[in-house]
């Protein structure tokens, strides 16, 4: 069986872990940098900036093991930029792995109530919180957005569009409301 990568494109707050936990193919190896942060930071926040790096150094090591074992991944990140997806891009191809873009883009409000739920306490020692500032959350839907009517041109195998407001649903597929 051929190795297969998928990834989650979406903000926080999109849905993202919740498809995960639903979703994700039986027996894949799950990269959470939310969960590898927690489990790296001395404080546990899963948004400590601090360990960004080695959480992701990390996730790229099993990612790498996983596929050149033929296995599955499965990438629980925003990749809201270009740049996060080419890496994921890249990885696969070192091990011509079948890759898989998950897009959850709910609307903006929706996303935003869902961000507000979450643990707004500021942490004494990182000083970040698990609810991500609205500009951010904003800035991030902005950019999946914007990716939208191009991502088919990144490399992607295939591409699944889990949640999109209907506005985008109709333009992304052509249709004129």
């Amino acid at each position: 069986m051929r190795p297969t990568l998928y990834a989650t494109i979406g903000p926080a707050g999109a849905g993202k872990t919740t498809w995960r936990h639903q979703h994700a193919p039986p027996g894949a190896t799950v990269i959470s940098l939310d969960e590898r942060r927690s489990a790296l930071s001395p404080c546990g926040c899963s948004a400590d900036p601090s360990v960004n790096a080695a959480a992701v150094a990390d996730g790229t090591a099993d990612t790498r093991a996983v596929l050149a074992a033929g296995g599955t991944v499965v990438w629980d990140v925003t990749n809201y930029l270009p740049r996060f997806r080419a890496h994921l891009l890249d990885l696969a191809a070192e091990f011509d792995a079948a890759t898989v873009g998950l897009v959850v883009l709910p609307p903006l409000l929706t996303v935003l109530a869902r961000n507000g739920g979450r643990d707004g306490r500021i942490c004494a020692v990182c000083g970040m919180a698990r609810r991500v500032p609205d500009p951010v959350v904003w800035a991030m839907h902005a950019a999946i957005t914007d990716a939208l009517p191009g991502l088919h041109r990144e490399g992607w195998h295939t591409l699944h569009f889990l949640s999109l407001p209907p506005y985008l649903h109709r333009r992304h597929h052509g249709r004129t409301p």
